[in-house]
């Protein structure tokens, strides 16, 4: 009784902190015109059921907040010619559990960026490895996601963050865009990484990445590399990633996407993905996902002597009530050989502001 009251209290002064934000963005903003402060987050809860237990879901009929969240962002103008401090800093809210909730800490960054010269970026960060993926998959967060517990068609480097991380990313150049990052702990330390699924067991030591994306018109093309030497690797082992992803757009609404991912270095397996979706109207999106997640004990840690490759199928659709927010519904069907074989139905809204 008292955990539920310090609950619901903890949430109403949330909320109290959420409607005072704006007016003390539009105060900042007034000051200075080459100044930003911008409160942002998203409400993106849903009901899902579940045949059975499988990545992401839980048998039966659960309501489900996926990585709602709340945070600021913005630039400052600061002495050094045509260069923009920019920072950003977000806390997610998590159901972890029968009558229980958490909050956890997301991105907390800070760095400079110039129009000529690119960014460099400091803190808790998603890398340009990440994003080359999660710029492609219009269901990050929910159950139909390709990186769904790293079995679905993309791994667990595409989830969440590295920790004490820097990063660089260059302007673009002729269509061509370079970034590179940097993330490190003190020798021996028991500190993470990174913080998704099975990258948890990662602790001490160094990761590295680099990557180039191509963008002509409708056409996306990336290319990655990543390099992980930690102290401690649990589950896992150190070793290189390597990444290649593709997207379309045509200009009748119609949009292909996919990657191959080869993590069995880190025994992540090998990921495929591909994805098509299609506009319907002003405001419709129809969906469908392929995933495969492949490789045998010595190279994946989702397999075993009695489970095999796992093939994975969505189809979805969104109705947008705003720009960036809309009403969502999708089946998702995960089959893991000899393992997991969930079917999960999802229906909810994905509410944003201020991105």
């Amino acid at each position: 009784m008292v955990k539920s009251i310090i609950q619901k209290s903890t949430l109403a002064v949330a909320a109290s902190a959420v409607m005072s934000i704006p007016a003390i963005a539009n105060d900042t903003q007034a000051k200075s015109s080459d100044d930003i402060f911008k409160a942002f987050g998203q409400v993106n809860v849903s009901i899902d059921n579940s045949s059975e237990n499988g990545p992401g879901a839980e048998e039966g009929t659960s309501f489900k907040s996926n990585s709602s969240r709340l945070g600021m962002m913005g630039s400052m103008k600061t002495y050094l010619e045509g260069t923009k401090l920019i920072y950003k800093a977000a806390i997610q809210y998590e159901s972890v559990g029968e009558n229980d909730q958490n909050f956890l800490f997301r991105d907390a960054l800070v760095g400079l960026k110039n129009k000529k010269l690119g960014a460099v970026r400091l803190g808790r960060l998603t890398t340009g490895y990440k994003s080359s993926y999660t710029k492609i998959d219009p269901w990050t967060d929910h159950i139909l996601q390709a990186r769904q517990s790293g079995q679905q068609g993309a791994s667990n480097l595409n989830a969440n963050y590295f920790n004490n991380a820097i990063d660089y990313t260059s302007p673009k150049m002729a269509g061509f865009q370079v970034s590179a990052f940097y993330s490190m702990l003190p020798d021996d330390s028991s500190e993470r990484l990174h913080n998704a699924g099975k990258l948890k067991d990662y602790k001490g030591g160094s990761a590295t990445g680099i990557g180039i994306k191509y963008f002509l018109e409708g056409l996306r093309l990336t290319a990655d590399v990543l390099d992980v030497d930690a102290d401690d690797t649990g589950s896992l082992t150190n070793g290189a990633a390597q990444k290649i992803g593709a997207q379309y757009k045509f200009k009748n609404g119609l949009t292909l996407a996919g990657h191959y991912e080869d993590v069995t270095e880190l025994k992540l397996g090998t990921n495929i993905w591909a994805h098509a979706s299609y506009k319907v109207g002003k405001h419709g999106l129809v969906t469908a996902s392929y995933g495969i997640n492949e490789g045998d004990p010595s190279d994946n840690v989702y397999t075993s002597d009695t489970k095999g490759d796992a093939t994975t199928w969505s189809i979805g659709g969104k109705y947008m009530l705003t720009k960036n927010s809309a009403l969502i519904v999708g089946y998702n069907d995960h089959d893991r050989d000899g393992g997991d074989d969930a079917q999960t139905f999802t229906v909810g809204i994905d509410a944003k502001f201020g991105y």
